[in-house]
């Protein structure tokens, strides 16, 4: 023998999974589901595919794609409202510079449980993110930047972390876009500062944009952020949900 891989001792057999958990190679989405896809899931399939074509996974057809997802919506007897995760796995050779070389898709649907408050407060992250980071422009599996970042606020009794980037511009939290509004415009950090285009903030701008909103994408430094009359976050999962605070940032809204 080789080769021996084992779990807890035992021969390890999995193999097609080995190489996205070893190396955090895979890009995933999540939505809710009431009752019925999404109206922008079309948003959520071309952006996992942009993150797939970068990283050199094999992408799957929209078809397949849709047929996963509704086959296991289809094992819950109540679909009226749940939180679905897709996630686009890598497959192949260990060796980790090799392109992978086929992919699995993961799929997670249950119920979908409401945040507990529709104020929250946010802190600056202890750590800054860099613009040229590639990573930050997809929604990859690598993600424990977000998790120490997302532990570090709730230990500190806040909500969410944000990030800031090497020049001190405003990015994004560790699971969601930034808006905020000062009269007739609505402001948020572009792309380039090294953030994800969410496919919420694609939707907001477009609506503030049909709503008459003046949008404003740049390059944003905390200070900024200061007579702002609302501040929002928004995701796909949970919509938009209003910044009651941020640490060190004077006033509440």
């Amino acid at each position: 023998m080789s080769e021996v891989i084992t779990l807890n001792g035992e021969i390890f057999n999995e193999r097609e999974f080995l190489r996205p958990l070893m190396y955090g190679e895979g890009v995933f989405e999540t939505f809710r589901y009431r009752g019925k896809l999404p109206k922008h899931i079309g948003k959520h399939y071309r952006r996992l595919m942009h993150g797939a074509n970068f990283l050199k996974i094999p992408v799957i057809t929209y078809d397949d794609y849709i047929y996963y997802i509704e086959k296991t919506v289809e094992k819950l007897e109540d679909k009226s409202d749940l939180y679905v995760k897709t996630v686009l796995l890598s497959t192949g050779n260990l060796y980790y510079p090799l392109y992978p070389d086929g992919y699995k898709l993961l799929v997670i649907a249950k119920p979908y449980t409401p945040p507990k408050t529709k104020k929250v407060k946010l802190i600056v992250s202890p750590f800054k993110v860099h613009s040229s980071d590639p990573l930050l422009k997809i929604k990859s599996t690598n993600f424990l930047r977000n998790i120490v970042a997302k532990r570090y606020a709730l230990e500190k009794g806040y909500f969410d972390a944000l990030f800031l980037n090497e020049e001190d511009h405003i990015t994004e939290t560790t699971s969601a876009n930034i808006f905020w509004v000062k009269g007739n415009f609505l402001f948020t950090p572009s792309i380039d500062c090294g953030l994800l285009n969410g496919v919420m903030r694609q939707v907001v701008i477009e609506n503030a944009k049909r709503l008459g909103f003046k949008v404003k994408e740049g390059h944003f430094t905390l200070e900024d952020l200061e007579d702002a009359q609302a501040i929002f976050i928004t995701n796909s999962l949970n919509g938009i949900i209003r910044v009651h605070a941020i640490e060190n940032l004077g006033g509440k809204r």
